[in-house]
């Protein structure tokens, strides 16, 4: 009787094991928590400092693996964020710290993404435009938020963006080299809701190249909603195109640029430029860190600075340096000089320096 017993707790225990490995393969889980000390040493608004931080948790689930249907995947993202925006005292308009946010927990993706075939998806749900859209994969290691997106677009209208992720239809027509997307977003991802009558919506087409660690985009959106421009004029919509290169230069050695153009007739921002250099294994000892120095440039419209009195630009340029000191904490010091912040002639330049780590699971 107690052969028998152990007998059926050993295929009890293989059944679970099994089933575990099973939904291993099937649902992939991630979380992180990234923390961050600014302080604004000189020039700005005022000097000051802030503690900040973000942990995230996302789920990804394989269907097929699931043993449901074919080709399909459901992601879900929960954010929890704490700490004021630095940039309240910095005063700058680009936004020094790409996780300030405010305190605050939200789903921030729900979306499903089905693959027709080998060379089509389409996806519908609670969608990040910038996961797919007017991203730098060297862009990525700055902690900047022009960055990640260009100014004239984020800073202009409505756009579906970490923390604030809205409703998305995206079509991708894809094959190893080339990419076309072309995707629908929530005019205003804030009120969760699609009003297309008062919040207008976003749409936006991108074009890619891809060749090894190097990538050639081309963007265009244009976005429905009602546009006040900084003279009082009204306009229907607003519009933009972009551009974003990411060129290796040696092994380890890259570079990117981006440039966008907004409608300047009716923007606050009407051009951006942002150029920046990554270099990996800057000590020998240190094989994994990446060393960037990038320079961000938001032009403002010239009714806005008609109007309000501002500089033709503001220009922020960061130094920074990512550490990744054991499997599942990196530290990521940098410092960022902002010339103009807010545009404002009567600002000396700012003095940021930022110290962030980074704890993620296995």
């Amino acid at each position: 009787m107690i052969t028998y017993r152990v007998k059926l707790c050993g295929l009890a225990l293989l059944l679970c094991w099994q089933q575990l490995a099973w939904a291993e393969e099937a649902i992939i889980t991630e979380a992180f928590y990234v923390g961050e000390v600014v302080k604004n040493l000189s020039g700005g608004d005022k000097k000051g400092s802030q503690v900040l931080g973000t942990a995230d948790v996302s789920i990804v689930v394989d269907t097929e693996a699931l043993g449901l249907w074919d080709s399909g995947t459901w992601f879900a993202e929960v954010l929890f964020d704490h700490g004021k925006d630095p940039s309240g005292f910095i005063g700058d308009v680009q936004t020094a710290s790409n996780i300030a946010d405010g305190r605050r927990l939200r789903v921030q993706q729900f979306w499903y993404d089905h693959a027709l075939n080998e060379s089509v998806s389409l996806l519908l749900g609670y969608h990040d435009l910038n996961s797919e859209f007017y991203a730098s994969e060297y862009g990525t290691l700055f902690l900047n938020s022009s960055f990640g997106i260009g100014p004239e677009m984020s800073g202009n209208v409505g756009t579906s963006l970490w923390p604030e992720a809205g409703m998305a239809t995206r079509l991708s027509l894809h094959n190893e080299q080339s990419y076309l997307n072309v995707a629908v977003y929530d005019g205003d991802p804030a009120t969760r809701k699609v009003d297309k009558a008062v919040e207008g919506l976003m749409t936006i087409i991108e074009a890619g190249w891809l060749d090894g660690e190097a990538a050639y985009k081309l963007g265009l959106w244009q976005h429905s909603a009602e546009k006040t421009a900084p003279d009082g004029s009204i306009f229907s919509s607003d519009a933009g195109v972009y551009m974003v290169v990411d060129q290796p230069l040696a092994e380890g050695v890259g570079m990117f640029v981006q440039l966008g153009l907004a409608q300047a007739n009716r923007n606050e921002i009407a051009n951006y430029l942002g150029v920046g250099f990554v270099l990996q294994g800057l000590l020998v000892s240190r094989s994994e860190d990446v060393f960037g120095l990038a320079v961000a440039r938001a032009g403002f419209s010239d009714s806005n600075r008609q109007i309000n009195g501002l500089t033709a630009a503001e220009i922020a340029v960061e130094v920074t340096y990512d550490m990744p000191l054991t499997d599942w904490f990196t530290l990521h010091p940098a410092y960022q000089w902002i010339q103009h912040p807010g545009g404002n002639p009567a600002l000396k330049p700012a003095n940021v320096a930022m110290l962030r780590f980074d704890i993620h699971t296995l």
